[in-house]
């Protein structure tokens, strides 16, 4: 009996283990070491992008429904002229803020939507819009080819 008894507390823990491993949700999340202006650079990097600013002001952030408290780091960009409507915003979030963050993107997804796409070009561009984590990461990207640029942001937050 003592015997089985190790049998299955060796299974369970081996269960326990790897669901912490494999699992983003309630298990041990391991965090990407890259910053969140390289993540940036991964999507800006993956398609043809129009010129793009930096947006570094945190109370203009704000604005756009994003809570910087929730962060470790972050970068964000915004097409140069308003004839687009191309954004990319990167959220390394703090432990357990995953769901807050998705959630102000989405938000901010509905409004490039309803807000700021006028002419068809820019309906197509924020249609197109995917919001997603993936580890400690949440992301937003407005761009026509955006699920394009989600699959390098997801290879490069997975490196290594």
């Amino acid at each position: 009996m003592k015997k089985i008894t190790a049998f299955l507390a060796v299974i369970v823990s081996l269960m326990l283990m790897l669901n912490a491993c494999s699992s983003n949700e309630g298990g041990v999340v391991s965090k990407t070491d890259k910053t969140a202006a390289e993540l940036l650079n991964t999507v800006v990097n993956s398609i043809d992008f129009p010129q793009l600013i930096d947006v570094t002001d945190e109370s203009r952030i704000g604005e756009m429904g994003i809570d910087l408290s929730i962060a470790e780091d972050y970068a964000v960009v915004q097409q140069m002229l308003s004839v687009d409507v191309v954004e990319v915003i990167i959220l390394k979030v703090k432990d357990g803020e995953v769901g807050k963050a998705v959630e102000a993107l989405e938000a901010r997804r509905e409004s490039l939507i309803n807000d700021f796409a006028f002419y068809p070009e820019q309906v197509e561009s924020a249609n197109a819009t995917v919001v997603g984590s993936e580890r400690e990461v949440a992301y937003l990207i407005c761009h026509v080819d955006a699920a394009a640029a989600e699959e390098k942001l997801i290879e490069e937050i997975n490196v290594g």
